[in-house]
């Protein structure tokens, strides 16, 4: 009986997770230099907080965001990035935006490259997707 009940937890596991979706990924070719952002959509139906971002092509990924300082547009690494279900992340030119550090490949020769976003609920379970970015 134990069985079937794992069973069955494990096929309906996935049903009680979030549904992430990631709109227009994209990240800027970095043209040989070690940086570039990247830019999406990120749409929960459940409150979420991004607690990591990797890849295979680069060392450190953060979320940023632009504040004014004075006369001065300055870039501030966001913390702790929420989701709501009322308020999609929205990674865009000139806004908040991925900073892709540390490139350890031209991006000229790839199509698409896979970022691994690890995404924690109010119920603590960690959620882990891997979306694919197209370059551009």
């Amino acid at each position: 009986m134990k069985k079937l009940i794992t069973i069955i937890l494990l096929l309906f596991s996935n049903y009680l997770l979030a549904d992430i979706t990631f709109k227009n990924p994209i990240i800027k070719n970095n043209f040989g230099k070690k940086v570039t952002a990247g830019f999406a959509t990120i749409i929960s139906d459940e409150d979420l907080e991004i607690i990591d971002i990797s890849s295979n092509i680069s060392k450190r990924i953060e979320i940023h965001t632009m504040l004014m300082e004075g006369d001065v547009m300055k870039m501030r690494k966001i913390e702790s990035p929420i989701i709501t279900t009322k308020k999609p992340l929205q990674l865009k030119k000139s806004g908040d935006h991925l900073m892709i550090y540390d490139l350890t490949e031209n991006l000229d020769d790839l199509k698409n490259i896979t970022l691994s976003f690890s995404f924690k609920n109010n119920s603590g379970e960690v959620i882990k997707k891997d979306v694919d970015f197209l370059v551009q």
